[in-house]
């Protein structure tokens, strides 16, 4: 694959449009750029600061509209419960994110998928690029909203998780050994997003589920090849998971 086509694998996604409404003034950007994840950790030290001292400390006032930041949607995958879920529904979504992906690619993409996976793309283009935390952050909650939604494999197979899968192995075989091994290993984050998943599509009965399998398979041997990572087969996950479980078991004592 020339330069040109590899470039077209890791944009295709991405319009001017969305260029326009993510990116500052002028298309210019750099690693010191903010966002509104930035936002999400001053206020996090904010209140780990009145908590240590038990003095109030005034909420930082950030002129969005006057700086020049990157304007990426809020997902905060840890709310992925609906308002007034019963605990049934807490439970189910607490771990399962596929409320959390509907509501927010209607409201964010106007329930566009193509849309979501542009912004993937240009997530880590900001990452590429200009090594903004940022765009890794917006990066990861995506890629962690998509692959955690076991229930929506159904619905949005075609549309959604095919395109995202094909998008992550462009983005492996491109990015620099070195960058994908500290991404591998921080807090085990890939590890444990694309195990999960592996184990919801081994799990599932989707139609066309073997192209799903395909795209994890691409994905598998990107991840050796480049990083000598073992991405496990689902029935090993499920064997690894049943002799947890009976480690656990409860035990009847005579």
């Amino acid at each position: 694959m020339d330069l040109v086509e590899r470039w077209r694998a890791l944009t295709c996604f991405v319009t001017p449009g969305m260029l326009q409404r993510v990116l500052p003034a002028g298309g210019e950007f750099s690693s010191a750029t903010g966002s509104v994840y930035e936002d999400e950790e001053m206020e996090a030290a904010r209140r780990m600061l009145e908590q240590q001292t038990g003095t109030p400390v005034p909420t930082a006032e950030m002129a969005a509209e006057t700086m020049d930041r990157l304007s990426f949607p809020y997902v905060d995958v840890r709310r992925s419960v609906p308002p007034n879920a019963d605990p049934s529904l807490v439970c189910r979504y607490g771990v399962d994110k596929s409320w959390l992906l509907k509501s927010t690619l209607s409201q964010n993409w106007g329930g566009n998928a193509g849309a979501l996976v542009g912004e993937f793309q240009l997530a880590f283009l900001v990452i590429l690029v200009g090594q903004n935390f940022a765009g890794l952050e917006h990066w990861k909650r995506l890629l962690h909203l998509v692959l955690g939604s076991a229930e929506a494999l159904e619905e949005l197979a075609h549309s959604l998780f095919v395109p995202m899968l094909r998008a992550l192995n462009d983005q492996l075989s491109e990015c620099p050994k070195e960058f994908g091994t500290s991404v591998l290993d921080q807090d085990n984050f890939l590890a444990r997003i694309l195990a999960a998943f592996v184990l919801s599509v081994y799990e599932s009965e989707v139609p066309g589920k073997r192209v799903l399998e395909d795209g994890v398979q691409r994905i598998r041997g990107t991840l050796a090849a480049r990083f000598q990572w073992v991405l496990p087969s689902g029935s090993q996950i499920q064997d690894e998971a049943d002799v947890e479980e009976g480690e656990y078991a409860p035990q009847i004592v005579d």
